[in-house]
């Protein structure tokens, strides 16, 4: 079979399994357990169904909890230009949260230990602030506005 990456924007509460069965006029199966924990997921208008807990959890996030990950939509844009927009916001959010964990390190405030020495993270935000860069010369190039 054919594999498939999904890119979805869907509306979801936490229901039990019962609840759902409930909720759509159903019998309860013999074979189920009503307490199962999951999710009742509405993709637009047009479909809704239920989703066991650990299955839902592992493959959406809560939007504005991400913002790197409300960028995804974008990245299938046809119009090169959106997709342009995004690589750079994806950028620029990546270097942003590692300039923020970094700064938390000198301050003595991470709640991890890093691995890799300091200097590694310096050069890759150094690469980083390079590739930035030569986004924007490209946009100004392209007509593209970043800040728009």
């Amino acid at each position: 079979m054919q594999k498939y990456i999904g890119v979805e924007r869907v509306e979801a509460r936490p229901i039990t399994r019962g609840d759902y069965n409930i909720y759509r006029g159903w019998q309860i199966p013999a074979d189920e357990n009503p307490a199962d924990e999951g999710y009742l997921v509405k993709r637009g208008d047009v479909h809704e169904n239920w989703i066991p807990k650990e299955i839902f959890e592992k493959t959406y996030a809560a939007e504005d909890n991400s913002p790197l990950l409300a960028t995804v939509f974008d990245m299938k844009s046809p119009d090169y230009k959106n997709r342009f927009e995004t690589e750079y916001r994806q950028l620029r959010i990546r270097y942003e949260g590692l300039k923020r964990m970094c700064e938390k390190w000198d301050a003595g405030e991470l709640d991890f230990t890093p691995t890799c020495p300091r200097a590694t993270y310096d050069k890759q935000m150094a690469a980083m602030v390079d590739y930035l860069s030569v986004l924007e010369i490209r946009a100004y190039d392209e007509g593209i506005d970043l800040w728009g």
